[in-house]
């Protein structure tokens, strides 16, 4: 992860984007805003699952993914990364492809997971316009990272002002940005307050939380449940994985073995009639799987996707 990044330059068109974004962002947080739609009750609710690919890096091809979608039963979240299946200067070529291929097997990229942190990187607004073209509305940004050596509320003041840039540029292209809560010392978030105050004021359909559960457990202990309550109305995503402690490490586990629960995930999606829901096989060794090699791994995908089903109350 990059480290910790200085307050960006001042430019016209960035404020002229904050600016624009931040009348419907109060409205869209005002009270009583959420309650304008009742939540849907709970037979009526239905989250699609994807599986995160990049156990997948030895590059398939479209029609290799779509296949291994299909096997694991499983819509995908797909990394348009450099080091990623796409490398961002690609994603106009290749995407379409991956689309394309994926649609003949009912499955759809629900969310793009990019490497994208400050609104002036190179290919930023290629990307989300080319994912938004392509009906896929939701792609996830880096993450911000503390500098621990130097003191925090100016680096959130900067984080807050970029998180204004970043929401204004999803606006003008109509898709959503995902911030991840990571478990660390560093990683802005971790301690979900902070997530809650960068995003202030910022309407979650342009910058939403893609909550996960087992960073949210690292850090959260016995605290999850108010957390989840404070850093609800801004949850536009659920992120899913699993652990178990051994002293002070944490041990990655399937769903079935770990302390993620039912209950916790619940509580997250309650009010939310629908999220993209992105399931984490993390207790998999990473490393490029060929394609002729991947029955283990679409095994313990389905396996973990039928706990989480379950859970979801859609087995």
């Amino acid at each position: 992860m990059p480290p910790a990044l200085p307050a960006p330059a001042s430019l016209t068109r960035r404020d002229f984007l904050a600016q624009a974004g931040l009348g419907a962002a109060a409205l869209a947080l005002a009270p009583g805003a959420f309650a304008a739609t009742p939540a849907a009750p709970a037979a009526a609710k239905k989250f699609e699952i994807a599986g995160f690919e990049k156990h997948f890096f030895e590059k398939y091809t479209p029609d290799q993914l779509a296949q291994t979608a299909d096997e694991m039963d499983l819509h995908i979240e797909l990394t348009v990364r450099p080091d990623g299946h796409i490398k961002p200067e690609a994603a106009a070529d290749e995407l379409p492809r991956y689309v394309e291929a994926l649609a003949k097997k009912n499955r759809r990229i629900l969310v793009v997971a990019a490497s994208f942190i400050r609104p002036d990187e190179p290919h930023f607004e290629k990307v989300l316009r080319a994912t938004r073209a392509l009906g896929i509305r939701h792609y996830r940004h880096r993450g911000f990272k503390y500098d621990l050596k130097k003191p925090i509320k100016p680096q959130l003041a900067n984080f807050r002002s970029m998180a204004r840039e970043l929401a204004a540029i999803h606006r003008s292209v109509g898709i959503t940005g995902l911030y991840q809560n990571h478990a660390g010392a560093d990683y802005v978030g971790a301690a979900i307050w902070d997530i809650d105050h960068v995003l202030e004021d910022i309407a979650p359909q342009d910058f939403a939380l893609a909550l996960d559960t087992r960073h949210l457990l690292v850090e959260q202990g016995r605290a999850w449940p108010s957390a989840v309550s404070m850093i609800s109305p801004r949850v536009g995503s659920l992120f899913v994985k699993s652990f178990k402690w051994d002293r002070d490490r944490t041990i990655e586990t399937p769903l079935a073995d770990g302390i993620v629960t039912k209950t916790m995930v619940d509580r997250i999606v309650a009010g939310h009639a629908t999220l993209p829901v992105c399931l984490h096989v993390e207790h998999l060794k990473l490393q490029p799987i060929p394609f002729d090699q991947r029955a283990a791994t679409v095994a313990a995908f389905r396996a973990d996707a039928a706990v989480l089903r379950g859970w979801l109350g859609q087995a």
